[in-house]
């Protein structure tokens, strides 16, 4: 997920790995079971300030979700299957 202030306005709709165009081929981004688990998985996952109830999905681009780059976290990278 993404905080209020990185999903305002045309921010929601750039990717959350590279900041380019999603365009119409987004992917929601995955965390891995570290960054998804606890507190964690309340932070934003470009800037890593808290979501609150307001916020938005991370989605990635094309390029970023191709293959077998979607199954990485988008926070540290790591496999999150």
């Amino acid at each position: 997920m993404l905080c209020k202030n990185c999903s305002w306005g045309s921010k929601k709709e750039t990717c959350a790995k590279c900041g380019d165009w999603i365009g119409s081929h987004g992917l929601q981004a995955k965390l891995c079971n570290e960054c998804g688990f606890g507190p964690r998985k309340g932070e934003c996952a470009v800037c890593g300030h808290w979501i609150g109830s307001e916020g938005a999905p991370a989605m990635l681009c094309q390029q970023c979700s191709f293959s077998s780059k979607k199954d990485h976290c988008v926070k540290c990278g790591k496999w999150a299957p």
